[in-house]
């Protein structure tokens, strides 16, 4: 396995874990194959009920799919296909966006500018900068797990900017970075923060962004994309 096919499926492995996590923060009904991992119950806005994890799982995607559908009607969800090779319109889904899985491994850095949420006010107020509306995507339990923190910049009455970081033993995976300023990944500095959590470990994430170059620290892993139930 080369070194970017290697990164490519933590990748994977980690944002299933993550995903994991969130939607059992909500209360989840998860079945996982070595080829696909779905949770049959509502998953929370912007987390999917199908992740796959190997190419070429057309078929398992839509027998899963038909199971979600039973669970969750009339709700809209989505599916994560990981290798991007999934067609799936005439399953009555439509593509929603494309993006590519990222992955290298980070020199620790100064994060002096980047504090933590240690409280559920906090994450409150931090999951209302980063855009949530009026339901709790982050439950405070989550706070509970160490796995999990919550950065942002700025003071709590004015954040300007923040994500999440999941640790998950073997690798570090970022999500969710937000900036009011308009900030991009880079000029935000994530990495600086998320190098100091990060104590060697490979540091992935995925993104619409071209988040790759030497600059970032990060390599192209592979495609992505997103598809939403119509």
């Amino acid at each position: 396995m080369t070194d970017t096919s290697r990164l490519l499926h933590i990748a994977v492995e980690d944002n299933i874990a993550w995903c994991s996590r969130v939607c059992s923060a909500h209360g989840s009904n998860e079945t996982r194959s070595s080829r696909a991992w779905a949770n049959l119950a509502i998953s929370p806005p912007f987390y999917p009920n199908i992740i796959t994890r190997e190419k070429g799982v057309q078929n398992e995607v839509v027998e899963l799919a038909h199971k979600v559908r039973e669970a969750n009607q009339p709700q809209k969800w989505g599916i994560k296909d990981s290798f991007g090779d999934l067609t799936l319109s005439e399953e009555g889904f439509e593509r929603v966006l494309a993006g590519h899985w990222y992955g290298g491994t980070v020199s620790s850095g100064g994060s002096a500018d980047w504090k933590t949420v240690t409280s559920p006010a906090e994450l409150l107020l931090w999951e209302r900068a980063w855009g949530s509306s009026d339901d709790t995507i982050f439950p405070s339990t989550l706070l509970e797990d160490h796995r999990i923190t919550f950065w942002f910049k700025g003071e709590l009455g004015a954040i300007e900017s923040g994500f999440i970081s999941f640790d998950t033993g073997f690798s570090l995976g970022l999500s969710n970075w937000f900036s009011l300023k308009g900030h991009s990944f880079a000029q935000m500095g994530v990495l600086k923060a998320a190098g100091s959590a990060s104590q060697g470990l490979p540091i992935v994430c995925w993104s619409t962004d071209d988040l790759s170059g030497d600059e970032m620290g990060l390599a192209k892993l592979g495609p992505l994309q997103v598809w939403i139930s119509q």
